[in-house]
C-alpha cells in the first residue's frame, strides 16, 4: 500500500470516529462490538496452500509467538513463555534452525506470549513488539509490551547469545476490571494502536492500547469488542496492514480489510477459516510473510517435536 493510501485510510477512520474527537476520546466513549458467528458457516480459503509445508523442526521447547524478519529476510524471529528466560530467537525460515538469541538487559520474561514486528513512534523504523501478557491464572496487576528496533543479524552473531546495548519502551497497564490471560498481540500499521485478543474469557475479548501509548505511567487497556470463539494464542496483521490471522488450538481465522475500514470495524466482521493442517498440539504462533503466505510453530507437546510449517500463498 502506497504512503498515499495509508494517509488516507488514517484520515478516513479519525473522520468516521467524529470530528468533534480525538481518537482517545473515540476509544473512551466507544461501545465495544459483540458478535455472533458459527465456524460452520464460515468461508473456507483456498487462497493458501494445504496441507502446510515443514520447514523443518525447532529446538525451543516452548515457543510462542512469531514475527518475520524485516531487517534479515528470510528469517523470523520467536521467544518463550513463562518460565523462561529474556532471550528472543532468530530462526532460519527455510530450516527451523535457531540461528541467533538475543536479549536486553533490563527486560524480564514473566511470561512472553507473543512477538509482533510494525512501525512504531520513530518513521521509518521496524519495531519489533514483546507482549509481557500471559497470565494463566489471571492473578498478576498488571502487564508490559516491550517495543524495540529490530535487530540486525551479523554473522559473528551465528550460535551466540547477544546482549544488546539498545534503548527499549516499557508500555505497562492493566485492565479495567479484571485479570486476564493474553497471548495474541497485533499492531495496526495504520494507526500503531495495539491490540489484545485474551484466552481464557468465555468468548476471546479485544483489548487496544491506542497510539500514543503512555510511557510514563500504566495506562488502561479499553475494551474494544468480543469474539464468537475462544482460546485465542497468537494473531498477526500483515505488513501493509489489510489482513489479520488470529489463532486457537483448532482454527485460524483470517479477515481482509477492505479500503478505508479501521482496524475496529475489520475485527467485527464474520472471518473466513485459514488452513490449518495439520493442527498443532500446542500451537501457539502465527506470523505472515512478505509474500503474503504465513508460518505457525507450536510448543513442544506429546513427545511431538515442534516443526516450521509454512502456508505458501497461492492467488491475492
Amino acid at each position: 500500500m502506497s504512503r498515499i493510501s495509508q494517509i488516507a485510510l488514517l484520515f478516513g477512520f479519525l473522520v468516521s470516529c467524529n470530528e468533534a474527537e480525538s481518537p482517545i476520546d473515540f476509544w473512551q466513549n466507544h461501545t465495544p462490538f459483540e458478535v455472533d458467528y458459527l465456524d460452520a458457516n464460515m468461508e473456507r480459503l483456498g487462497v493458501f496452500a494445504s496441507p502446510a509445508e515443514s520447514r523443518g523442526t525447532s529446538t525451543l521447547i516452548e515457543a510462542s509467538g512469531l514475527a518475520y524478519s524485516r531487517k534479515n529476510p528470510g528469517h523470523v524471529w520467536s521467544h518463550q513463555d513463562k518460565n523462561n528466560d529474556n532471550r528472543f530467537f532468530l530462526l532460519d525460515a527455510n530450516t527451523g534452525e535457531t540461528v541467533a538469541a538475543y536479549r536486553i538487559p533490563g527486560t524480564r520474561n514473566r511470561d512472553w506470549e507473543d512477538i509482533e514486528i510494525a512501525n512504531g513512534p520513530d518513521e521509518g523504523v521496524d519495531y519489533l513488539y514483546i507482549g509481557d501478557v500471559g497470565d494463566n491464572d489471571q492473578v498478576y496487576p498488571n502487564y508490559t509490551v516491550y517495543r524495540f528496533e529490530e535487530p540486525q543479524f551479523e554473522e559473528s552473531h551465528r550460535g551466540q547469545i547477544i546482549d544488546l546495548d539498545i534503548e527499549y519502551d516499557e508500555i505497562k497497564f492493566v485492565y479495567p476490571e479484571k485479570s486476564h490471560d493474553v497471548e495474541s498481540l497485533m499492531v495496526d500499521p495504520l494507526t500503531k494502536d495495539i491490540y489484545l485478543a485474551t484466552k481464557r474469557d468465555f468468548r476471546s475479548i479485544l483489548f487496544v492500547l491506542p497510539y500514543p501509548q503512555i510511557l510514563s505511567e500504566r495506562s488502561t487497556a479499553i475494551e474494544v469488542g468480543s469474539f464468537s470463539f475462544t482460546r485465542a494464542t497468537a494473531g498477526t496483521v500483515s505488513k501493509d496492514g489489510m489482513e489479520v490471522l488470529i489463532k486457537n488450538y483448532d482454527r485460524i481465522y483470517y479477515w481482509k480489510r477492505n479500503s478505508g475500514q479501521s482496524f475496529l470495524d475489520l475485527m467485527s466482521t464474520k472471518p473466513s477459516i485459514a488452513p490449518y493442517n495439520p493442527t498443532e498440539a500446542k500451537g501457539e504462533a502465527i506470523c505472515f510473510d512478505h509474500d503474503g503466505g504465513y508460518y505457525t510453530l507450536s510448543e513442544f507437546s506429546n513427545a511431538i517435536i515442534p516443526e516450521l510449517y509454512y502456508y505458501k500463498r497461492l492467488q491475492n
